[in-house]
């Protein structure tokens, strides 16, 4: 499987992905009105203005609900501000069911479906996708390596990539 992002000026230098755990392992589970959500999106966009400031104009969200959700909205609200800021939404098999993860494609500066459908490997795809495309990963994370926010971690460890932990 051989998919590339087809923008022009994209290097791998210039890429940050996120990972993080869906609502059900959250501390604020999908209330994202929680004091708690609330601090962890403050500490997110700090992170992405720091990746943006040292370089950074692509933002790859693998839009899974919870973390991968929320920065991929924190990287829109952010391009506001600084244009040249560009979301990438890989979704792992299709391009999203939920009205909130079509609203978020429609914005993102490019969209990419790795799969048809579903696959019992789509997942672990999409976050392999997301390391050999990123140089640093930013991550929504509560310590928990047996989930495939850890695994992600792992891989992208293994990978060199920079990594920034937000604790949940």
């Amino acid at each position: 499987m051989e998919i590339r992002i087809s923008d022009p000026g994209f290097e791998r230098e210039l890429a940050v992905c996120f990972t993080g755990h869906r609502p059900d392992k959250l501390p604020w589970g999908a209330n994202e009105q929680d004091e708690r959500c609330a601090a962890f999106k403050r500490r997110l966009e700090n992170e992405i203005m720091r990746a943006y400031d040292e370089g950074a104009r692509f933002f790859l969200s693998g839009m899974a609900d919870g973390v991968d959700v929320i920065a991929a909205e924190a990287v829109l609200g952010l391009a506001r501000k600084c244009p040249d800021m560009k979301l990438i939404a890989v979704f792992p098999f299709g391009f999203g069911s939920s009205p909130r993860k079509k609203h978020i494609a429609k914005q993102a500066y490019s969209v990419i479906s790795l799969r048809p459908e579903y696959v019992s490997s789509c997942y672990m795809d999409r976050n392999r996708f997301l390391v050999d495309h990123s140089s640093r990963i930013i991550c929504g994370f509560s310590g928990n390596l047996a989930t495939g926010t850890g695994s992600t971690i792992r891989m992208a460890q293994r990978e060199g990539l920079k990594m920034i932990i937000i604790n949940v």
